[in-house]
């Protein structure tokens, strides 16, 4: 794995431990999405009810045309201080034509169900700058998100999210860990069972220029790995791009994020400067969340 301190929650830590301001109010970080795809630590307050329509878009193959969506509606619960509970419905948009190795496809397709619970385990204190929450999501999908054949797949993500307040009100920093080991049928013969994992790792910055809106900036390293443990790679990427969230209202918020990838690299063609066989030219996501309650 790449030693990229851009992207490794270190950075996160040692840049808010060196900025941090202690203060008799201790500052937080805003709850939203301010972060693009990087999840921040707050879980709302007991009795939030949350519904959240997130888009995740993936679009461009060394050659022929390759786009794909995937689109989650999940509804979350902080059930009491400091755990929330989601669950979530997902929907497939895969479309390939004339790239090698995959079959053409063009489908719109029902992906499975998901179940998550949150804890938050480390609060903002006035001597530490940091929280720290962690995540699990077991989920059951059906179909492959790089093919877009029809495959059962049971994997479940295990995730540590980091975030600090350099300047309150201001500046604000995020980091993601996350570890996702799966079981899956082969898309080419649903006879066979595979194993595999993936790691992200993630760190952001989002600046806060009005009430309303935070812009920023988002790295993220993917990890493909052919092994439940990540110890045999197969390729990986880093994308690089800006975030914006937008407040709409006091209930309503849109987040959105463009990253095109910047480096990466496949075991199948170790000679070429970006991994495009396990991963895409561009991912962005667009997420609207409605506070219910």
């Amino acid at each position: 794995m790449p030693q990229l301190s851009v992207v490794t929650p270190a950075f996160v830590v040692a840049l808010a431990v060196l900025a941090f301001d202690a203060r008799a109010n201790t500052p937080e970080v805003p709850g939203d999405d301010i972060f693009g795809f990087t999840t921040p630590t707050d879980v709302g307050h007991p009795g939030d009810v949350t519904f959240a329509n997130e888009n995740d878009g993936r679009t461009g193959k060394r050659e022929g045309a390759y786009r794909a969506l995937d689109a989650k509606y999940e509804l979350g619960l902080t059930a009491t201080p400091d755990w929330w509970v989601g669950a979530s419905l997902f929907a497939a948009r895969n479309f390939s034509r004339d790239v090698p190795g995959l079959a053409d496809v063009n489908r719109v397709a029902f992906d499975g169900f998901s179940f998550e619970i949150e804890h938050r385990i480390v609060k903002r204190t006035q001597t530490n700058p940091l929280a720290v929450s962690v995540s699990m999501e077991p989920r059951w999908a059906r179909i492959d998100d790089v093919s877009g054949l029809p495959s059962q797949i049971l994997n479940v993500a295990f995730k540590v999210f980091i975030d600090a307040v350099v300047i309150p009100d201001k500046l604000f920093l995020g980091s993601n860990i996350i570890w996702t080991p799966q079981q899956a049928e082969d898309p080419g013969d649903r006879s066979k069972w595979l194993s595999s994992s993936a790691i992200l790792l993630s760190s952001a910055i989002a600046y806060q220029i009005s009430p309303q809106f935070f812009v920023g900036a988002e790295a993220r390293y993917l990890g493909s790995f052919t092994t439940i443990f990540p110890t045999r790679e197969v390729g990986h990427a880093i994308y690089v791009g800006p975030t914006l969230l937008w407040k709409i209202t006091d209930k309503v918020t849109f987040n959105t994020t463009f990253q095109p990838q910047v480096a990466g690299r496949s075991t199948a063609n170790p000679g070429l400067r970006l991994d495009l066989d396990n991963f895409e030219r561009v991912q962005f996501r667009a997420k609207l969340t409605v506070a219910l309650k």
